[in-house]
């Protein structure tokens, strides 16, 4: 078993020391510049996650050096990935507005009883203990939220968990919503309902991420995805124009598979209000994705996922 080397806390001016140790370039940047945005803009364990996109060098003198990397590069796509991450989590949180006002809709028109639903999803969520407790992950999750002051007076108002869907889809979080989602296509054998469910799981995925200030496009190279992308979205993602190898290449990876669920879902759903806005903050946020795009001529994983982004933005979302 190896043994664990804890890894040194570095000074800013230590850092870029440490990045020019792996070749790392200030041309684009210089080195006090650099030292300066550590300092004020982002942490080095941010900036040092867009590294792993680029290549290096096999064999020879500069074995394991990264080949033509600036530091201006990782700047650069950690500024993209800011904004583009910030757009995304508000686009996320529409996408579970639209999916909740739809479900309701959905609901209606098949007559459901808007009591009975609640009641009979909560109670599938019952769960016997080893010791002969039966204990509720919704219930947990709705008792807490009355110790807050968004929702503690809607919980006050329907004691016994007794809530119509209008009110308890306000209640839960996203995650719990999908499930709640998933309960009534299998309830109603419901193929499209199911279909959405699946959909929705990668939109939270997204949500959540962004919501945690993840970093989002630090990679995008191709892979292995954790699951297949939807066909309604695929089929659309054709009618954008990408070919099928394209497709797979991009599809491949989860995070950019996530983000064409989410685009797609979002301007399929949402109001037309709501879109024409955020079509305004999408395009805001490729145009800065192109302003250094000579960046990565000879980066092509960033490059045309780039374009792949432009792609589905300038067509689901058109500017008049």
């Amino acid at each position: 078993m190896d043994e664990f080397r804890p890894k040194p806390w570095l000074t800013p001016a230590q850092q870029v020391q440490h990045l020019e140790s792996e070749g790392i370039k200030f041309e684009l940047t210089s080195k006090d510049a650099a030292e300066r945005y550590l300092k004020a803009n982002n942490n080095f364990f941010r900036i040092n996650l867009f590294r792993k996109g680029f290549p290096k060098y096999a064999g020879g003198l500069n074995d394991g050096l990264f080949i033509d990397l600036d530091f201006g590069m990782l700047r650069d796509l950690a500024i993209i990935d800011y904004e583009f991450r910030q757009v995304l989590l508000s686009i996320s949180i529409d996408v579970e507005h639209f999916s909740k006002l739809q479900l309701l809709r959905y609901l209606e028109a098949h007559r459901e009883d808007g009591y009975s639903v609640v009641e009979k999803y909560i109670a599938s969520n019952n769960r016997k203990l080893q010791n002969g407790k039966t204990v509720n992950s919704v219930k947990s999750e709705i008792d807490r939220g009355a110790k807050g002051c968004y929702t503690n007076q809607i919980i006050a108002d329907y004691p016994g968990y007794r809530y119509p869907v209008w009110a308890f889809v306000e209640l839960i979080p996203f995650g719990t919503f999908n499930h709640f989602l998933l309960f009534i296509a299998n309830k109603d054998r419901d193929k499209k309902l199911k279909s959405r469910y699946y959909q929705l799981q990668s939109v939270k995925a997204l949500r959540n991420a962004c919501g945690h200030n993840n970093c989002i496009i630090d990679d995008l190279k191709g892979g292995t995805p954790s699951h297949e992308i939807s066909r309604n979205v695929k089929n659309a993602l054709r009618a954008v124009g990408y070919s099928d190898i394209t497709l797979s290449t991009k599809l491949s990876n989860d995070r950019i598979q996530q983000i064409a669920t989410t685009l797609y879902l979002h301007h399929l759903i949402a109001s037309p209000g709501v879109v024409a806005a955020k079509g305004v903050q999408l395009h805001q946020s490729v145009n800065r994705m192109y302003r250094n795009a000579h960046y990565y001529d000879k980066n092509d994983p960033v490059k045309s996922s780039f374009s792949f982004f432009k792609g589905m933005v300038d067509t689901w979302y058109p500017m008049n």
